[in-house]
């Protein structure tokens, strides 16, 4: 018979309440990542201002290390106007991608800003630290360790243990689930839903896979069959 816990969930606009004072605000990216079978394709959005077109660029650099090795990079710029001092910039930043193959600037209007029906596959172990954020779903092969976060527009599946902390669904759906073989967070997001697990979720591991899901606002955790 497989077994289920409740994790204590809250809210998001909760925890929005208690940062208020402290003026953090949640936006949207400036730019949008998604795989295809010629490389990486990084969308802009055309909406944005170029300063926060590169704050994302240099956010996704300095998260990507040398995921990108060999691979082709398409620059979409999606409508944007794009100035030539902007250009020149754009191809700055995106050559600090670690051992990238090409860059490739294409210009095709895109009718929705993320696709979290594609899937980034990552072979390491996310370390203590390290900040992995992708619209997509998320596939890590290795653990999640204390102290990192891994941030995904749809499903987060962990061939590992999954110890630090994870958001899937990051742009508000609710229908995301966390996959792991060992599911102890530190903290652990769907959608909206904020939750931590119960004081004694460290005293050991759990035997099988489980899965965590949104059930009536809150996140349910359970023994996966085999």
């Amino acid at each position: 018979m497989m077994s289920s816990r409740i994790f204590t969930s809250f809210t998001e606009d909760i925890l929005k309440s208690k940062q208020s004072k402290r003026g953090v605000m949640i936006m949207r990216d400036a730019i949008s990542l998604r795989v295809s079978s010629k490389g990486v394709i990084i969308t802009l959005d055309p909406e944005r201002d170029f300063s926060d077109i590169k704050s994302s660029l240099n956010r996704y650099v300095g998260e990507a290390g040398d995921f990108f090795a060999g691979v082709n990079l398409f620059v979409n710029l999606n409508g944007y106007n794009c100035l030539l001092e902007d250009m020149q910039e754009l191809i700055s930043g995106l050559s600090r991608f670690e051992k990238i193959e090409n860059i490739y600037f294409i210009n095709e209007k895109e009718n929705t800003k993320y696709r979290t029906t594609d899937t980034i596959l990552l072979n390491r172990t996310i370390r203590s630290g390290q900040r992995i954020k992708f619209p997509t779903n998320i596939v890590i092969i290795g653990d999640i360790n204390p102290g990192a976060e891994v941030i995904a527009g749809g499903d987060i599946i962990v061939l590992g243990k999954l110890r630090g902390v994870v958001h899937a669904g990051a742009q508000g759906s609710i229908k995301a689930r966390v996959v792991a073989l060992v599911l102890q967070p530190t903290q652990l997001r769907i959608g909206n839903i904020i939750s931590r697990p119960p004081d004694d979720s460290g005293l050991s591991e759990p035997l099988r896979p489980e899965r965590a899901y949104v059930k009536d606002g809150a996140i349910i955790v359970e023994e996966m069959k085999l």
